[in-house]
């Protein structure tokens, strides 16, 4: 057994940085959004502003775009441990402090008597549906550091209360396996490196594989996403929709903006855009694109009368009134058919590390540059033109890194 004193902050603040970063999704949508970002905002512009570091606030599962692959409906489906695990880490605590209250010594009931660390092995669950929800690539590695840093903490834990009850919990670890029946973590871990020593060295290498191995997978995931979305090229443009959609119906909501000449000039040119997002006019995940404000349709605004106001008012009502439109959107899924007024496309200016404009086929791949440039408004029913913005080439959050895919 390690004897590590590791102190509990280390616990502390491995697990607030990667809440902080993991929970990025949460606060963006929320009044704190402006003040989350004045501290992490710099972190992710910062790490974007080197080509060496800029891969680490992608993406690797789809989160603007909605793919209908059995696998990727699989994967965002497994968000939901983020809930599960959350009630259960709840659930193990009130057994513990049960025992602590009552003072009756070593804690051997309820998930206890599977396992001995049942709070961290939860955390762990829940910290995975997390990542899969908001999955940037600095969250992969937070997540593995945080599930080591869960291991030490354990450690030292144990080595407590074998000085504060020798003979109880010493039983007690012989009888029950640390995070998982059967123990296959460390049966892995002397099978492939118990070899190595000292006992520390073989723990680094571990976490170093675990890291790189966790790094790969979700690059393999981030190349499948992309290999299932299938734009539609048109004249040096990939066009995408948001929404799956008949290829000959991306085509001519593209013809008819074509009739624009800002359309047509950033065509001729070849300079001004490669890619285009095909969305409805009042598309929730907008912002993430351009800082053009959303065209509610009726449908929307019906649903969620309060909506207009909160986007006039970004800051006031607080939380009360960003729940309450949460609340409604929860209340209604299913229950209105999801109708829009206005039809938006988004030419966005994909560039490499030289400013170059890329080939349409390479618009997602890693560490571009990608500004939206136009955006044009057709009318739903008859694909007329309502309006042409040159955009503040940003989105909602000025130029930080956001979803492409």
């Amino acid at each position: 057994m390690v004897r590590t004193r590791s102190p509990q902050w280390l616990l502390a603040a491995t697990s607030l940085a990667y809440l902080l970063i993991a929970i990025e999704i949460i606060i963006m949508i929320s009044p704190f959004a402006l003040y989350f970002y004045a501290v992490y905002g710099p972190i992710l512009n910062f790490l974007a502003s080197f080509q060496l570091t800029r891969w680490t606030t992608e993406f690797f599962l789809p989160h603007m775009v909605f793919l209908d692959d059995p696998l990727i409906l699989f994967i965002s489906y497994l968000q939901v441990l983020l809930v599960i695990g959350l009630i259960l880490f709840l659930s193990a605590a009130i057994p513990l402090y049960w025992g602590r209250f009552t003072k009756k010594g070593v804690v051997h009931i309820s998930f206890y008597s599977k396992i001995r660390h049942p709070q961290y092995l939860f955390l762990a669950i829940s910290g995975f549906g997390l990542m899969l929800y908001w999955p940037r690539f600095i969250i992969v590695f937070m997540y593995i550091t945080m599930l080591f840093v869960y291991y030490f903490l354990a450690r030292n834990e144990e080595w407590r209360m074998q000085i504060e009850q020798p003979a109880a919990y010493e039983s007690y670890m012989a009888q029950t396996p640390m995070f998982l029946p059967g123990e296959p973590g460390g049966k892995i871990y002397s099978l492939l490196f118990g070899w190595i020593t000292p006992r520390w060295l073989g723990l680094v290498t571990l976490y170093l594989v675990t890291l790189a191995g966790a790094m790969l997978l979700a690059m393999g995931i981030r190349m499948y996403t992309i290999n299932h979305i299938y734009p539609v090229y048109e004249k040096g443009l990939a066009l995408v929709s948001v929404f799956p959609r008949p290829p000959e119906e991306i085509r001519e909501l593209y013809r008819k903006a074509r009739i624009v000449k800002e359309v047509d000039s950033l065509v001729v040119t070849q300079k001004g855009a490669n890619l285009v997002y095909v969305m409805p006019g009042d598309f929730f995940l907008n912002a993430l694109v351009t800082d053009e404000d959303r065209r509610f349709s009726d449908n929307m605004i019906e649903r969620f009368p309060e909506i207009l106001e909160w986007h006039q008012h970004k800051f006031k009502g607080g939380l009360r009134k960003f729940f309450r439109i949460f609340y409604n959107f929860v209340s209604t899924l299913g229950s209105v058919p999801t109708n829009y007024d206005v039809e938006r496309l988004v030419f966005v200016k994909v560039t490499d590390s030289q400013n170059r404009l890329v080939p349409p086929q390479e618009v997602f791949a890693m560490g571009l540059q990608r500004v939206p440039v136009l955006l044009i408004d057709l009318d739903a029913t008859t694909h007329k033109v309502i309006s042409v913005i040159r955009t503040s080439e940003r989105n909602k959050w000025g130029k930080m890194p956001m979803p492409t895919f």
